[in-house]
Formats: C-alpha cells, structure tokens, sequence
C-alpha cells in the first residue's frame, strides 16, 4: 500500500507495503525436544588440542552438562587438564577444574552448601593433607572466608568477626601415637604455636588494641604485640612468661616481675603494677585454652566437610523443580491424585443434573396419568437402584484395595526370599513399587472410607428431592 506523506511542505511518496503473509507453518518445539538441545542429548565437538562435550540437563545422573578437556598434543592423547560444569546438583556443585599433571582438583559451589562451601581445592580428599577451603561468609557465623590446611599447619581468614579476629595460623607437631586416619577427635594433633591477628578495634587505644598475639604452647609463652598509633612509627609489645610456681593448692600462679617484659612506646603507670600484668595473664591464659579449642573444632569441621563431599559424590543427588511434573515424582502424583478428584466431582455434578426419574417413567404408558400406588413404587423403585449402586461401587472399591494389598504383599514376600541376590537396581524398583502402591492403597482407602460417609447422606438428598419432585409431591404428601 503506497501513501503520500506531507514533510516540509513537499508531498513525499511513501514507499512501504505491507508484507504478503508467510508460507511457511508456524515451528512447534516440544519442551522435550529444546531441552534435549541435540540428537540424543549429546553433542562433541572437537577443537585444536581440546574437546568439548555437552549434554542435555538430567541426562547424566550426576548432573553433568558440559566437559571441556584439553590436551598436550594434536592426537588428543595426553590429557592436560578438564573442567566439568553441573546442573541442578542438591549440593551446589557447579564446576570441576581436574589438572592432570599436578594432580590439583578445585570444586566451586553455588551459594547454598550445608557447609557454606564455595570452592575447595585439594590433592587428595584425605585429612591432614594440603587442602584450601573457601567460605561464602555470610553463610557461617564465625565469619570464616578461607581455610588453609598442610600437614602441619592450619591457616584461617576472618572477617566481619564482633572480636576483631582475621587471620589464625596453628602449627602441629608429631602424634605421640599413630592411629588411624580421621582421629582428629580420639588424637588430635598436638599444637606447638597459635598465631593470631586481629583487626583495629577504634573503641580501644592503639596501645592497648592487640593486632597480633602469638601463643608459644611448649614453652609456655605468650606474645602481644599492639596496633600501632597513626603518628608512631613503632608499636608497643609485650611477652609473658609462665612459670609453673604455684600454691600449695597449686590452682594460683605466683607472679614476679621477671614474667612480664615490655616494650612500651608511652609507659603508662598502671601497666607497671604486677596485679594489671598478673590479671592480663590470667585472661591471656584463658584465650589460649579457647583458641586451642576453637583449633580442635576447625579440625572436626574439615573432616565432617570430607566426609559430607564423599557422601555428595557417592550419592550425586540431583533437584527437581515441583513444576517438573514429568520428573517430580511426588507433583505427578499429587496432579493426578487432584485430577481424579475433579474428575469424580464432575461426575457428582453430571449425575446431579441428570433427571433421575427417566428411567422409570420410562416403563409408563405414554401420557398415562400416574397414580398414588405408581408414584410410591417408582420413588420406591429408585431409592433400591440408587441404593445398590452405592453398594456396588463400595464393593468395586474395596475390590481394588484388597487386589493392591495383596500384590503388594506377594512383592514383599518375594523381596523377602530374594534379598541376598539382589542388585542396587533390583533393590531400586522394589521400593520405587512399594512407594507407588503404598500411595494407591492409601488413595483407595481414603476414597472407600469417604464413600462410606457420604453414601447415607445421598440417598437421604435423593429422598428428599424425590418427596419434593413436582411429578410426586401430589401423591407423597401423606408419606411425608
């Protein structure tokens, strides 16, 4: 369609049309097939020196979706390293970066790992081996960002801590006992050396503010030093000594002016005072012994961790979202359990409408006017109909449900005689069927049991709309 357009005092000659309509059919996808992405849900393609592989989501039982390898040579023959990405993991798993030569695996999570794990890279998943854990710091209460972990050290990072705590290091000497593996509880390592640094706290004074505090555990020494003021260029330091002189009781440590040696940048008076350094001590005490705990407890922690991710990896449990039907098991058979319901409310209101008297009238003369003796025994003759088939259905029903209580025991029974020969997956698709039946038996009960309750309040509706039908009501007043 061409039009005149007026621009600038000057007619212009529009020169746009209108498009003939397409001749080809609208493209249907199923949600299937676009899920499925490629023939059989699988696609390589293969690169210089690297491969790349994908896979539809729920294809793979662990979730893997994608794998990138790369290789030394053009044969694609000496693996360098991989990566694996994840779907839809109920641990959060996203990513696997695999380095074939230096034997280095790095896994990265999405938020939500019960650990609040979000990359850990390790050699070997055995304790007490080199290893770094990173934290989404949110997530955990201890404000923990990352964990460091050798043989015989332990390194962690801190952040947004109400003590001002960043940075733990803890050096371990040898077991006095080899045990076996995992006996961090039963034996743990003994600690030779805690090193602590903590952020400025600025309700403090500098000089009074620990920035770094070392606990020398053999020797039974402590070290502070404090953060340094804005306009100094040193800062103040101070080493306890303890010494094992104690009471008789032997619960009170005797202080001497030897245990305390300080480095002071002002030299205040109450610092001098042996009652200020002994109760300084005796706190300092008292943070070494929950420092020390606080180590333990990082070392149960990283073997809970292990342990959970074998768990993860044996396990690789996948989500299915409750809008997946076709995967959800327990959505399909919530849906279907809700269609059946509405389908038997349909048939309630079917039946409701229908005239039930038809059949009945049916066997009249045509036109004949009905009698009183008629009239009672076609409300009569209706009442027993609809009767008997509420008891038919009552009997279909807890047909059915003795007919799956009885399967369901000969599979038991067989599970029974069969157990010791059976596979993981023969084991499987027994409880997959326990499950399923357990469900339809526990629906036929409900259903049986409603029938019951509802089956004498119908037929006292259906005599009542028969005594109030306006083709007997003249005939059934007396019986009213």
């Amino acid at each position: 369609m061409v039009q005149a357009v007026l621009r600038g005092g000057k007619e212009e000659e529009d020169k746009s049309f209108d498009m003939p309509h397409s001749w080809v059919e609208q493209i249907e996808i199923s949600p299937e097939a676009f899920e499925t992405r490629c023939p059989n849900g699988k696609k390589v393609i293969q690169y210089k020196k690297a491969k790349v592989e994908k896979w539809s989501p729920y294809l793979n039982s662990n979730g893997l979706v994608c794998r990138l390898s790369t290789y030394e040579d053009l044969e694609c023959t000496k693996i360098l390293e991989v990566k694996e990405w994840y779907q839809n993991r109920e641990d959060m798993l996203e990513l696997k970066h695999i380095n074939k030569v230096t034997g280095l695996n790095i896994d990265y999570f999405k938020p939500g790992h019960p650990q609040a794990l979000r990359v850990h890279s390790y050699i070997s998943m055995q304790p007490e081996m080199d290893r770094t854990m990173e934290f989404y710091e949110r997530a955990r209460v201890d404000g923990l960002i990352k964990r460091e972990e050798t043989p015989k050290t332990m390194t962690e990072h801190y952040e947004g801590r109400t003590d001002f705590l960043s940075y733990r290091h803890v050096n371990f000497g040898p077991r006095v006992k080899k045990l076996a593996q995992n006996s961090a509880e039963s034996n743990p390592r003994p600690m030779v050396k805690i090193t602590e640094r903590f952020f400025r706290n600025p309700e403090k004074p500098a000089d009074e503010d620990v920035a770094e505090r070392v606990f020398l555990i053999p020797e039974e020494r402590i070290q502070l030093r404090y953060h340094c003021r804005d306009d100094h260029i040193t800062a103040s330091k101070r080493e306890f000594l303890r010494r094992t002189e104690v009471d008789n009781k032997g619960n009170k440590i005797i202080m001497t002016p030897d245990m305390c040696i300080s480095f002071e940048v002002e030299p205040m008076e109450h610092t001098k005072k042996l009652l200020y350094q002994y109760e300084a001590m005796m706190q300092l005490k008292n943070e070494e012994k929950l420092s020390k705990h606080q180590a333990w407890e990082s070392e149960l922690e990283v073997l809970e961790i292990l342990k959970l991710r074998e768990e993860e990896e044996e396990a690789h449990t996948l989500t299915i979202s409750i809008y997946d039907t076709k995967r959800n098991e327990k959505s399909k058979e919530y849906r279907e359990a809700m269609e059946r319901v509405m389908h038997e409310e349909h048939l309630r209101q079917v039946e409701a409408q229908l005239d039930y008297l038809a059949p009945f009238l049916a066997q009249l003369p045509p036109g004949e006017k009905l009698t009183r003796w008629q009239a009672v025994r076609l409300k009569d003759e209706c009442l027993n109909d609809f009767k008997q088939r509420l008891i038919d259905k009552a009997n279909l029903i807890q047909a059915r449900f003795e007919k799956e209580t009885q399967e369901l025991q000969k599979k038991q029974q067989w599970y029974q005689e069969n157990q010791v020969t059976l596979t993981t997956e023969d084991e499987d698709l027994y409880l997959s069927y326990c499950s399923q039946a357990m469900f339809r038996i526990r629906i036929l009960e409900q259903r049986l049991n409603r029938h019951k309750e509802l089956a004498p309040l119908k037929y006292l509706a259906l005599e009542e709309k028969l005594y109030k039908d306006p083709r007997l009501v003249e005939h059934l007043k007396v019986f009213g």
